[in-house]
């Protein structure tokens, strides 16, 4: 057991981090956010036993960007820029312009993912204090090593299957996804063999994902519900995706690690899927049905409030005091620096986060944000499940939401405490908060050095 502040001479050894990472959990349907129908003991657990944030806000309302800030700390766009210069110094190196346009479409694909490895990444940077690492679940960067994690399940891809539907499954994590959906064992057997050392263990199963075929041990909550279709189908799904944090916090407990160990939650994006709201028509698949496969249109891939705000919890028993923050605006961006914080490893200079340490312990100064300014390349499409390329911004403040599309001009503003989905656009109503807002967008793009739409996929 830890009993001495991290990193005396009493306590050489950090904490054991595991980062849970829910995929497409919208913010309002766990339990201990208050929803009445969904079964979600051991995040509730966790919750109650841990510091909550309820305004924790993600990067982006899509995965892949989203899960670059939470392994790198860096920002979409600060990751997409650099990932630019990469690219071109590396198309230079390999003579792509000789490549045949067939080899420079698998290039690019292979070479992106690739580059995450010239990355400081948390496992690298764990590495120094000792630290072992992990990967299972969706993970788009090719083989989990161009993360630098010592083990994991997602293998380099398969290119015979480039060009094909199966290829973007094998792009989303391939064997990683079989993690909690078929089997936790990779898993156990890397904590069995590693428990004298401090871990690092990215647990991001592709749940509540589709396809929404949780089985019955987890349907059966729902099924005499008065609920919509989809709803009882992603509500049981998010019980499939507890009950594996369960059995992952039961299974380090059973090893003896329970109090030895971070656990730190946080969703890679929003979703939209209220209890009486039908998604699911006769005609409905994944492919052709954007409200089914992505769910409502201020959820996943858009930029309101559901888009992008998650709670965000750490838990480490006996050590955080259990509270739940429901004024505090905190973003994934400050998880990484959080985390090397408690493992008294050095927080780079160019991260734009903030630990939460102080915030976490109840004691200690903290620059806390009274604002989140967000962006996104994307923009919902009934007609495209994946979306349609789009340059939107979005300012969140303890009261507000503001979002603009600079492609279209289109503003949308809300007050969320009165009205937390956005019913009403009272962007007529508060001309002086649009300029206000407009301008804290281009100040921040300045900060980002972005001067045109960046592409963050």
């Amino acid at each position: 057991m830890l009993t001495g502040p991290v990193g005396t001479a009493e306590d050489p050894r950090p904490p054991n981090v595991v980062l849970l990472i829910g995929d497409d959990i919208g913010y309002p349907y766990l339990g201990f956010m208050g929803d009445p129908n969904v079964v979600t003991p051991a995040s509730d657990a966790l919750a109650a036993g841990g510091a909550t944030f309820s305004h924790g806000h993600v990067t982006a309302p899509y995965c892949r960007p989203s899960l670059r800030s939470l392994v790198t700390g860096l920002h979409p766009v600060q990751y997409a820029l650099r990932l630019d210069v990469l690219m071109e110094q590396r198309k230079r190196e390999d003579g792509f312009d000789a490549m045949p346009s067939g080899e420079q479409a698998r290039w690019r694909v292979l070479a992106r993912a690739a580059a995450m490895a010239s990355f400081d990444t948390l496992p690298s940077l764990l590495r120094s204090r000792g630290y072992v690492s992990w990967q299972g679940g969706k993970w788009w960067e090719g083989g989990y090593h161009n993360g630098h994690f010592d083990q994991g399940m997602t293998r380099p891809w398969d290119m015979s299957l480039f060009g094909t539907d199966g290829f973007f499954e094998e792009t989303m994590g391939n064997d990683g996804n079989r993690l909690v959906r078929e089997t936790m064992e990779p898993l156990f057997d890397f904590i069995r063999g590693h428990g004298d050392q401090p871990m690092f263990i990215w647990f991001g199963p592709q749940l509540p994902h589709t396809p929404f075929d949780a089985p019955f041990t987890f349907r059966k909550y729902y099924a005499h519900k008065p609920l919509s279709e989809s709803a009882k189908l992603y509500y049981a799904n998010v019980s499939w995706w507890d009950d594996g944090v369960g059995r992952l916090v039961d299974f380090i407990e059973g090893q003896g690690l329970y109090e030895d160990t971070l656990f730190v939650y946080v969703g890679d994006n929003g979703w939209e899927q209220d209890a009486t709201v039908e998604y699911k028509q006769p005609h409905s698949t994944y492919r052709n049905d954007s409200l089914f496969a992505t769910g409502g249109l201020k959820g996943k891939g858009g930029l309101h409030d559901l888009s992008v705000r998650s709670p965000i919890i750490f838990h480490w028993h006996g050590r955080l005091p259990p509270s739940f923050n429901d004024t505090s605006l905190v973003s994934s961006l400050d998880i990484v620096p959080t985390v090397l914080d408690f493992a008294d490893v050095e927080i780079p200079a160019e991260l734009p986060g903030l630990s939460l340490r102080p915030l976490l312990e109840g004691g200690g100064d903290i620059r806390e944000r009274t604002a989140i300014v967000g962006y996104s390349d994307n923009r919902r499409s009934l007609t495209n499940v994946m979306g349609e390329p789009a340059e939107g911004y979005y300012v969140r403040t303890h009261r507000w939401h503001f979002i603009f599309y600079a492609d279209t001009g289109e503003t949308i503003l809300y007050d969320v405490t009165e009205d937390p989905r956005g019913a009403a656009n009272l962007t007529q109503d508060h001309p002086e908060l649009v300029v206000r807002f407009k301008a804290m967008i281009e100040n921040w793009k300045r900060g980002m050095g972005m001067t045109e739409r960046v592409a963050i996929h």
